[in-house]
């Protein structure tokens, strides 16, 4: 399985398996080429978040294989008010 990571900032956030990384590129692209506009994306477990992308903005988007992962279904996301994110790879 592919894990995408789109990171904004230094906050990374870990896409849903499924996740097209090319759409979150071009998403992300016309974001910057408008002068700055929220992109919607749904995180592991579900959760949706909106990230301001706007010029100047260093993005990094990444990908990793990763082993198959059961849990990652989409199903319901559980708040945890910390968490690593190397506990997601």
């Amino acid at each position: 399985m592919q894990r995408t990571i789109l990171t904004v900032e230094g906050h990374s956030y870990v896409l849903a398996e499924g996740t097209d990384a090319a759409s979150v590129k071009a998403e992300v692209e016309r974001a910057v080429v408008a002068g700055g506009r929220f992109v919607d994306l749904t995180m592991v477990g579900g959760a949706a978040v909106s990230v301001l992308i706007s010029p100047g903005v260093a993005v990094t988007l990444a990908a990793l294989d990763v082993p198959d992962d059961d849990q990652e279904t989409g199903a319901t996301f559980e708040d945890h008010s910390t968490w690593d994110i190397a506990d997601l790879l």
